[in-house]
């Protein structure tokens, strides 16, 4: 018995445990967009389905003994494929369309060894109930969800800050080699003992809950999904910030499962209709919170949602006998409800309405039906959803205010709103709930960066007065100088270039350069020659280097998604790329307004790596424009000493830390957060 537990216990650690690598793995070749995470979630969901069909038809068909065949092959063909895992290739896939090539890449690399624990779990199970009719094979399902627990929670605490990503991926290969070797101990020592006749139910897969399976796993999921989705999109997609929804998602299944008693409906019920409130004030008003109110909450509403699914789902589960298709019905709901949010919910809505559509679903499955409920209590449950769909169309309904576009794709929501300020009409792009750019309508404002670009900003004052710290240059390359600016926006910086300037921006999301040039006239306006390259600035950047520096003056950092930016984009060997794209006296000017992080100690422990000085330019806010912080970097005194830059230089506004400083191998987001 001792090795049944064993050996379900370090499946399923091995099994969370290896996501938020791999996911962390792919991030600077995606972007470091937060939809890396969900991609990747689509991916263990569809190979969770996998496993548990292959578990369901193994039991069903064949016999102890012929599983005992197949699956010992199986296991030894996924210990011969773990080299790929151990020296993964991810550039291999960057050519593809982004979601094809997170698919390809986990397919590739974990393919086989993920498939093999995925259907671990209800394997064992199975062959469980055989070996010991009297006791309850579900209690392996919470031992389970416990390892699962236990992997999640090892990576970000243990794992993440202690080790490389090369003896991250070592420590896992090992692991899987000793889950193989435990669970081919167990098959050739406990099977032969089972009845040639023993098998899987055949009917359960059409029992009257059967739907009701599917759509409380898929309501779970999306719920999941989409909270995770709504933490990232204003702080960088962290393993942490994938970790714990994802625990409290396994916690609310080892409690419905190990106790059932745990699962009082009515207070969960209680609960979550609470969670539905703060799910809207989260919706449309999460900037107004700090970052520990809105994780809070936001777990809040996905714990109480997750209680009540997987509640419910305990509570219909069926006899031993037949839970491997009640497995499979439950992983055939996660890659649902996974589809959902990766495919369907892109092509079908221009903002995040998974998340309050998936609040309205869960509440609606728990309709009160069944012997003694009466007419009033049904009324009232109908008033609570008409209630809350009001809601929601008050608060998307806001005077004043046209929308122009809308456009959702993997790398996020963007929309372009018009807005009446004292009578002139402003047009803004937003990117998930931050405003990317700002540009008013009518001349002469058209021509004015707004915002965090307006003048007097770190980013304006670099392209407005940069000089050579000496004067070596004829006149004519004095007017011919160059930026390049990671991330586009609305392209309101464009509107510092002058005749003979040229400015290379480079963008990760094809939408926006879209937005940038169809709706907003920064672009078309500037005096300079404007390029666009489209993709990840620094594989860009580092396939540029090919051919020769691109020699910049100034380079901009701004490569922002919604309030938060990519990791891989402030490393150290992201700042060696740089510094060989830009002249010996050029400015790096990195954009930090933020509302979590804190990310001017980094770039000054960065700065003096490199021998450079660090400065700081605070912009207060004014008016509708917000406070603009910006960090540059740069040993140019003759630009520095300018009276225009010098009147801007602020104090830092926190003291350094000598401690902060990200490698492409290591990098901790807790260190920044404010």
């Amino acid at each position: 018995m001792a090795l049944f537990a064993l050996t379900i216990f370090l499946s399923a650690a091995l099994l969370f445990l290896i996501q938020p690598m791999l996911a962390k793995q792919l991030l600077p070749y995606l972007g470091g967009g937060a939809a890396v995470w969900t991609a990747c979630m689509l991916f263990f969901q569809a190979m969770l389905l996998a496993g548990y069909a292959y578990a369901h038809a193994l039991c069903r068909f064949l016999s102890p003994l012929a599983q005992r065949r197949l699956h010992s092959l199986l296991l030894l063909l996924a210990l011969l494929s773990l080299p790929l895992l151990y020296q993964p290739d991810v550039s291999a896939f960057s050519t593809q369309p982004p979601l094809l090539a997170v698919l390809l890449f986990l397919l590739f690399t974990t393919g086989l060894p993920y498939f093999l624990l995925s259907a671990t779990g209800p394997l064992l199970q199975h062959w469980f109930a055989g070996c010991y009719s009297t006791a309850s094979p579900y209690r392996l399902y919470a031992l389970s969800n416990i390892g699962s627990l236990g992997g999640l929670l090892a990576y970000p605490f243990l794992l993440e800050p202690g080790l490389l990503l090369s003896e991250q991926r070592l420590y896992w290969v090992s692991g899987f080699v000793v889950f193989a070797a435990c669970c081919l101990g167990l098959m050739w020592r406990h099977l032969a003992v089972l009845a040639p006749s023993y098998r899987a139910g055949a009917a359960r897969l059409r029992q009257p809950g059967a739907v009701r399976w599917l759509l409380l796993s898929a309501s779970g999921v999306v719920l999941l999904l989409a909270v995770t989705q709504q933490l990232t999109q204003n702080v960088p997609p962290i393993p942490f910030l994938w970790v714990v929804p994802l625990c409290l998602y396994l916690l609310s299944y080892i409690l419905v499962f190990n106790k059932p008693h745990w699962y009082q409906r009515g207070l969960w019920c209680y609960l979550f209709c609470l969670s539905m409130v703060f799910g809207l004030l989260l919706f449309y008003m999460g900037r107004q919170f700090d970052l520990i109110s809105q994780l809070l909450l936001y777990l809040l509403v996905l714990f109480s949602g997750c209680m009540l699914c997987h509640g419910e789902l305990a509570r219909l589960k069926p006899e031993p006998r037949g839970l491997t298709g009640y497995y499979l019905l439950l992983a055939a709901g996660g890659a649902l409800g996974s589809l959902a949010v990766n495919l369907l919910a892109p092509l079908w809505f221009t903002q995040q309405w998974e998340f309050l559509l998936v609040l309205l679903a869960i509440y609606l499955l728990l309709w009160p039906v069944g012997p003694g409920t009466r007419r009033w209590q049904q009324a009232l449950w109908l008033s609570g959803a008409v209630l809350f769909t009001l809601s929601v169309l008050a608060l998307e309904w806001q005077p004043g205010r046209q929308n122009v576009y809308a456009e959702r794709n993997f790398y996020g929501s963007l929309s372009v709103r018009d807005i009446s300020l004292n009578g002139t009409m402003q047009r803004r792009l937003i990117d998930g709930t931050t405003s990317h750019g700002a540009q008013y309508l009518a001349a002469p404002l058209s021509l004015e960066a707004q915002s965090y670009y307006r003048t007097g900003t770190g980013a304006a004052l670099a392209l407005e007065y940069f000089l050579p710290a000496v004067l070596t240059r004829s006149a004519q390359q004095l007017q011919q100088r160059k930026f390049g600016l990671v991330g586009l926006g609305a392209g309101a910086l464009a509107v510092y270039g002058k005749p003979g300037d040229t400015m290379v921006f480079y963008e990760l999301n094809p939408a926006v350069i879209k937005v940038a040039s169809e709706h907003f006239s920064y672009l078309s306006d500037s005096a300079a020659t404007v390029d666009i390259v489209q993709g990840d600035a620094r594989l860009m950047l580092q396939a540029q280097l090919e051919s020769g520096s691109q020699q910049f003056d100034v380079l901009v950092l701004d490569a922002f998604s919604s309030d938060s930016i990519p990791q891989h984009l402030l490393t150290l060997e992201a700042m060696q790329l740089y510094w060989q794209h830009l002249h010996s006296d050029g400015v790096l000017a990195v954009h930090v307004s933020n509302n979590y992080l804190d990310l001017t100690g980094l770039l000054r422990n960065q700065a003096a790596s490199r021998g450079l000085q660090a400065y700081f330019i605070a912009t207060p806010a004014q008016g509708t424009d917000p406070a603009a912080h910006w960090v540059l970097l740069t040993n140019n005194q003759r630009f520095i000493q300018q009276p225009q830059v010098q009147q801007a230089l602020s104090r830092w506004l926190t003291p350094a830390h000598v401690a902060v400083n990200w490698t492409d191998q290591h990098s901790n987001l807790l260190q920044v957060l404010k």
